[in-house]
């Protein structure tokens, strides 16, 4: 009697939060290009456990139109990480694994969106470890320290390589990635404009 009690009283809790977490995930993503998004936690009855009588899912439909569906099994990478930004934007303060890697984060937008993108990365940096890959200059704005990947082929093995960048490096880097290969003092003073603004 008491667990099946203790067990009613913290799953009616969940599913309580589960609603304000779902509808605090939407937002977030309707703030990072997938407005039509929708997040719910699903909760199944299982056997008793130290974690209570719930089983919780993910379910997700990221367009208008399409039925809910398991998360893990139908976002696709950008689509994840974004996914992931939202849930630890929503409990950033809250400790947690502490290491995040978003890969393809700006897949798909561009612009204004990227430097929301941005933002939102590094206000949850405030609490967590964050390492993102990054094509856009208005995502990479806003990192504490940037890192430049090549690749090179030496006796027919291919290497990474893995550059700090700093000072002049860092801006150049920007700039190229404004402008393409030709880097010019008009796409480094918007570089610089970029890293000076990058602030949440």
């Amino acid at each position: 009697k008491d667990l099946d009690k203790v067990a009613g009283e913290l799953s009616k809790k969940r599913k309580t939060v589960s609603k304000t977490l779902s509808k605090t995930i939407e937002s977030e993503l309707s703030d990072l290009s997938m407005p039509d998004t929708r997040f719910v936690v699903e909760f199944t009855v299982s056997e008793p456990s130290s974690d209570g009588i719930d089983r919780a899912q993910f379910v997700f439909s990221p367009n208008p139109g399409e039925d809910l569906k398991p998360f893990n099994k139908i976002a696709s990478g950008g689509e994840l990480s974004r996914v992931l930004l939202a849930i630890r934007r929503t409990i950033a303060d809250r400790g947690g694994i502490g290491v995040y890697l978003f890969d393809e984060i700006d897949s798909g937008i561009g612009g204004a969106t990227a430097s929301i993108v941005g933002k939102k990365i590094a206000s949850v940096s405030k609490f967590n470890q964050i390492i993102c890959i990054t094509h856009l200059p208005q995502v990479a704005a806003f990192a504490a320290s940037h890192f430049h990947v090549t690749k090179k082929v030496t006796d027919g093995r291919t290497q990474s390589q893995i550059t700090l960048l700093d000072g002049k490096t860092r801006v150049d880097e920007m700039a190229r990635m404004l402008g393409g290969l030709n880097v010019t003092e008009k796409s480094r003073g918007h570089a610089r404009d970029l890293l000076k603004d990058a602030v949440v």
